[in-house]
């Protein structure tokens, strides 16, 4: 924590009305909105650089980006005896657009419940019908969707995932032929059923919020972008946010303010570790650690959740089946890149998954709570990142997409940037249930008649762990994370939350929260549109104060 007084210091010595901490998903998005009207001086931090280059245009470039830590933030979460006594890294963003400049760009909002229940917990606005004319807001989807649900003149470009391989055709009418629905538009609210994706992909090049809010704002003369400086604490007048203090790579310190208020868009984990820095966190923890509390707020770093994947790998009969031997072979890929220059299709313009399904665990399932994602490839983690298998197979995972299970982050020293993380992961013991029964009926849809043909075996986990106990055990040794760490500033009615509807820090006036972190309970799926959804609304809610 910094106090600083303001004696001497008048308006014009302040050069900022807003300073954003966080150039990530949420934060280019604030960028763009908070100056678009040249009313107010806007400052970007961001602690990484640009995300530029070839590997950012192609959407296949996922893979070498998740192998280079130039872009990532990476957490050592603790071995837990839940999760088999496992480490795992947690891998987020680190550059301009943060994680939609490195993610797997499906483009994923949820259910309309999820919202309702938010609103129900005291986030006053944040129901389903609050939050829709928001997703309008960013998107441009040409063509297509549920009539009404979509924008058609956002700055974010969508397309549906379409190009598919043969045997991801063959997965989608396998799953109707078990008995899925076919949804056209899982993003109208009502997930139920397979159906095509939509990704932040448009024209076979990834539209990042870099590239889609912040770029086209750069020329405005009220918007600075400052990178390289990573945001150490923030600076008060009392119980008033009053600015930033920064390092650069060089080492050298500054301190930036702002006039109205600081803005938080660090993600999940850098949001709250920033908070905790700055003396807003549980009491006794940070006097601990020598840090003086300005705010007693208990919750920072608590209730984080993420989703989890529980893969399913199906050796193929043909090479053709699978997209593995492309995408392991230097000529072929070779091909492919030229496939792509040209016609912007082929196996280099894949998101992570190209079919989804939303399916309900049990018959006693109130919603869907179980996500499909369907690849035609496989891989496996070496200590460089992953690497495609040498021989032809596919992966179908199962997501619970509403995990019980809870977490906490907390810093462990006054100028430590990264802390403890405890992913909390399959500690309730209802998620190895329910991943376990997501794994039961991929089974069931891989004995349809459209895709059996395509197999040869199952390879992982394997046909002799069959029971719902055999493969909860193999969960807590082999379920992996899908990077969607959310819920460490949780929003709220209640005294207990780290912010109020209106994303205002409680107990500081001149201080947001406007990302992930704010979410009280992880939407049903992807998370990178809902961070953005977060920040439109959270500028809005801003600007209006203004």
């Amino acid at each position: 924590m910094v106090q600083e007084s303001t004696k001497g210091h008048g308006p014009a010595d302040v050069r900022h009305d807003f300073v954003i901490v966080g150039g990530g998903a949420a934060g280019c998005v604030l960028a763009n909105r908070l100056s678009a009207s040249g009313r107010h001086r806007v400052l970007l931090v961001e602690a990484g650089g640009k995300t530029r280059g070839p590997w950012f245009e192609i959407p296949a470039g996922i893979y070498y980006l998740l192998s280079n830590p130039k872009y990532l933030w990476l957490y050592r979460a603790l071995a837990t005896e839940a999760y088999g006594g496992r480490e795992t890294v947690m891998m987020q963003g680190r550059g301009l657009g943060g994680g939609s400049a490195i993610n797997g760009m499906l483009y994923m909002r949820g259910q309309r419940e999820d919202y309702d229940l938010w609103a129900q917990m005291g986030c006053t606005g944040w129901d389903w019908n609050g939050v829709l004319p928001y997703f309008r807001k960013s998107e441009r989807l040409d063509i297509g969707g549920a009539e009404g649900a979509h924008g058609r003149d956002g700055p974010l470009r969508l397309s549906w995932i379409k190009d598919l391989h043969d045997t991801s055709w063959d997965f989608l009418r396998a799953a109707q032929e078990y008995g899925l629905p076919f949804n056209p538009d899982v993003n109208s609210g009502d997930q139920d059923g397979v159906g095509h994706l939509l990704a932040t992909i448009w024209k076979g090049r990834r539209q990042s919020t870099d590239k889609a809010f912040l770029r086209p704002a750069m020329g405005r003369e009220n918007l600075e972008v400052l990178t390289g400086a990573e945001a150490l604490s923030l600076t008060f007048d009392g119980r008033r946010a009053t600015g930033v203090r920064l390092r650069d790579a060089q080492g050298k310190e500054q301190i930036v303010r702002a006039g109205r208020e600081v803005v938080l868009a660090a993600g999940a984990l850098g949001s709250a570790a920033l908070l905790q820095r700055s003396g807003i966190g549980a009491p006794d923890h940070l006097a601990q650690l020598g840090i003086t509390p300005v705010i007693a707020a208990p919750e920072v770093g608590e209730n984080i959740q993420d989703h989890l994947f529980a893969h399913l790998k199906f050796a193929t009969n043909s090479t053709s089946d699978s997209h593995n031997r492309v995408l392991s072979s230097t000529p072929r890929m070779g091909l492919e890149a030229l496939r792509w220059i040209l016609t912007r299709k082929g196996a280099l313009n894949m998101p992570t998954s190209q079919v989804t399904g939303f399916i309900r665990s049990s018959a006693t399932a109130r919603r869907a709570d179980l996500q499909l994602s369907m690849r035609p490839l496989s891989f496996h983690l070496t200590p460089s990142g992953l690497k495609i298998d040498d021989f032809a197979a596919i992966t179908v995972s199962a997501i619970q997409t509403r995990p019980y299970s809870r977490g906490r982050y907390r810093i462990t020293g006054p100028d430590a940037v990264k802390g403890t993380l405890d992913m909390g992961y399959l500690s309730d013991p209802r998620d190895a249930e329910i991943l376990a029964q997501g794994m039961l009926r991929i089974r069931q849809i891989m004995t349809q008649p459209a895709i059996a043909h395509r197999l040869r075996e199952e390879v992982e986990p394997g046909p002799g762990v069959a029971s719902i106990e055999a493969l909860q055990a193999h969960l807590r040794g082999a379920a992996s994370t899908v990077y969607h760490p959310v819920g460490t500033c949780r929003m709220g009615g209640d005294d207990g939350a780290v912010v109020d509807p209106a994303l205002r820090v409680r107990g500081v006036a001149g201080l947001r929260v406007a990302d992930s972190s704010v979410m009280p309970v992880i939407p049903s799926g992807n998370t990178n549109a809902p961070s953005i959804m977060i920040a439109e609304k959270g500028a809005d809610l801003i600007l209006a104060d203004t």
